[in-house]
């Protein structure tokens, strides 16, 4: 009645006399007897080890032995094998992995040094551009090399990782460990390799003289290079944990390095004979001045640049008036490119001939006004405007020019060449002295270039900055070297990146030098509709920073023909759509939609203008993309995009903004 509705369990049954883990040894019934207190007897067992006795045959102890094994339940015997073997497993197991961790961790050690140092290099890639810089590099790459050697060592030679690696997915894991492993050990070792090629050019290389052999040699393991490290972006797939992450971490810095390298290689190709190494070049170099803007500056100045063999030197540059024709040349413009610009006579005046935004074609028929007006021909042809010389001159100095009364730099050649030396020579007669001092700074600084020393990696990663901003463009008549240039970035083909570009140009329309004076601002308003129509609306301002009273008139007009009031501005405003969008009033003219206004704008006033356009099937596969590409004036374009989507689950920017001195190319995932 008071008693408690449940049994007392009984205590658990001990022997007198037990050993070690008595009750674990004899099977499950026996276990349970122990554990439900019941008590139970034992009969003692003869040794171990089998004796004979001389009143046993050999056939009695079999049939004893047939006696004891029949005696014993099966289940239990085989459950006490089973435990035993599975304990055995349990243990060997945990000891490997714990063994293998360690190793892990050993190893992870060596790769976190090495991947320090890799990520500083990574980071910092400008320290190969000098030869304080190289010296460290090289010192992060021994020491690269030093940590992933290590980790390899450990992981090759690690025992319980290549037990566990017969283990599904665990083996995986370890797979993923030692390719993790291999995978830094390659790249530190291409890194290495490529650094020694890029010493041994410059090594050789002295001034306007290139070693064609070192560039030779370098392009080849730049090459090579991308084909070994390329196969290494192979996604965390399986991998877990903190293994999955450094995968990861791992492809997305291989995959900017072998972009780069592929972008190396591509100069590279085209570097050897562009140098004179498959015979004599001559090249057409266009000077273009920022303070006069068609798409580029307008061509005021030229000069011929000779190569051979890797050696190039550049003749005295001239005036543009000095080839003059009296007739167009014979290259055919497309239809849109007339309509748009033909009024401007882009075939005949030198100042009008880079109108288009289509570098290539506008190289084309410089070269063919250059034959015209000389007879003689060119391979090529390069357009620079102040901006590249001030890349110039960051890499080899300063230059003192006779009529500029100081030293001509990086820091001050832009002001000097568009405005200062405007202000030196105020009127129109005395243009052929400023020609002659623009002329003058540039021979000087290709003659700084031979005669003095300084770094050529730093030389070139300033004129790549040029050709980022299309401050610096190259055509070449031979196709496959064009080819090079367009995978380069350098030849200033709006289509070069595909059909999506986006370009706005601000060309002076008035026979002024007021472009320095001038500030663009441009804000793009991306909607997308349901359908995947894309409008793309951009609304433009234009600034005039000219003080009334703006002095000289050569610079500041007017021209009594599109201007009437001194420090007047009036610009064309082009912007270029992408292919197939549809433009009120538009042309098609570079390969996209060019869309188009004019501004009048008195000194100190600014101007507001919306151009939009259309694009149907702006969403292809699931994605839109649309490629900004800057102008290459004195004064970058302040531009934002701002991209909506009702209706669509987006992921991109839905917001950005940047100063325009690069290519900028803005990605959306659109799906529904």
């Amino acid at each position: 009645m008071g008693g408690s509705a449940h049994p007392t369990p009984m205590p658990p049954y001990e022997h007198r006399k037990a050993k070690a883990l008595h009750k674990y040894r004899h099977g499950w019934t026996h276990f349970t007897a122990h554990r439900d207190g019941e008590a139970h007897g034992h009969r003692r067992r003869r040794s171990r080890r089998t004796r004979l006795s001389p009143q046993r045959t050999p056939s009695d102890t079999v049939r004893h032995a047939r006696h004891l094994l029949r005696s014993r339940r099966p289940l239990e015997l085989a459950t006490q094998i089973a435990m035993g073997i599975g304990l055995g497993i349990a243990v060997a197991f945990v000891v490997l992995a714990i063994w293998a961790v360690v190793t892990v961790i050993q190893a992870r050690n060596d790769l976190r040094g090495a991947q320090s140092e890799a990520t500083a290099l990574a980071v910092d890639r400008t320290q190969l551009f000098t030869a304080h810089g190289r010296a460290h590099a090289a010192a992060q790459i021994a020491a690269m090399q030093h940590g992933t050697t290590s980790a390899a060592a450990l992981v090759d030679g690690s025992v319980p990782l290549h037990a566990l690696s017969w283990i599904p997915f665990v083996g995986q894991q370890v797979t993923g460990v030692k390719q993790l492993v291999g995978d830094f050990k390659t790249t530190s070792e291409q890194a290495g390799t490529l650094l020694a090629s890029l010493q041994q050019l410059l090594r050789f290389s002295h001034g306007t003289s290139v070693s064609l052999p070192a560039l030779n040699v370098l392009d080849h393991q730049v090459h090579r290079a991308v084909v070994i490290l390329r196969p290494l972006d192979r996604g965390s797939g399986v991998l877990v944990g903190p293994l999955a992450g450094a995968r990861s971490s791992f492809d997305k810095e291989i995959a900017k390095v072998t972009a780069l390298l592929a972008a190396g290689g591509n100069l590279l190709d085209y570097a050897g004979p562009f140098l004179g190494g498959d015979g004599p070049r001559t090249y057409f170099v266009a000077g273009e001045n920022d303070a006069e803007m068609r798409d580029q500056g307008a061509v005021l100045s030229w000069a011929i640049l000779s190569a051979e063999n890797g050696t190039f030197t550049m003749a005295k540059s001239h005036s543009v008036g000095t080839l003059r024709i009296r007739h167009p040349a014979q290259v055919p413009l497309p239809m849109g490119t007339l309509a748009a610009f033909g009024a401007m006579e882009p075939r005949q005046v030198w100042q009008s001939v880079n109108a288009s935004a289509d570098f290539p074609l506008s190289s084309e028929v410089m070269a063919a006004m250059y034959t015209r007006r000389t007879h003689r021909h060119v391979d090529g042809v390069i357009g620079v405007d102040p901006e590249v010389l001030r890349h110039v001159l960051e890499a080899t100095g300063g230059v003192f020019v006779s009529g500029v009364p100081a030293q001509v730099k990086a820091n001050n050649v832009e002001y000097v060449l568009m405005h200062g030396l405007y202000l030196l020579y105020p009127r129109g007669y005395q243009q052929s002295r400023r020609h002659d001092e623009v002329a003058e700074v540039a021979s000087a600084a290709v003659s700084r270039m031979k005669h003095h020393h300084f770094d050529l990696a730093y030389l070139v990663d300033q004129l790549a900055k040029a050709v980022r901003g299309r401050h610096l463009l190259v055509w070449s008549r031979f196709p496959k070297l064009e080819a090079a240039v367009t995978r380069f970035g350098a030849s200033g083909s709006l289509t070069a990146l595909g059909p999506d570009e986006v370009h706005l140009a601000v060309e002076s329309a008035v026979a002024a030098k007021l472009d320095w004076y001038v500030h663009t601002k441009v804000a793009y308003n991306v909607s997308v509709d349901p359908n995947g129509t894309a409008t793309i609306l951009a609304t433009i301002v234009v600034s005039n920073s000219a003080k009334r009273g703006c002095w000289p008139h050569y610079v500041c007009g007017p021209d009594h023909l599109n201007s009437n009031v001194r420090g007047q501005y009036v610009g064309r405003i082009d912007l270029w759509l992408p292919r197939g969008a549809v433009v009120p009033g538009g042309l098609a003219e570079s390969g996209l939609e060019l869309a188009r206004w004019v501004v009048r704008l008195d000194p100190g006033r600014s101007e507001t203008v919306v151009l939009a356009g259309v694009l149907k099937h702006a969403v292809s596969d699931g994605h839109m993309d649309l490629v900004f590409v800057p102008q290459s004036g004195v004064n970058p374009q302040q531009a934002t995009v701002t991209f909506s989507a009702p209706g669509w689950s987006v992921a991109g920017p839905s917001q950005a903004s940047w100063s325009s001195t690069r290519d900028q190319a803005l990605h959306w995932l659109l799906s529904h």
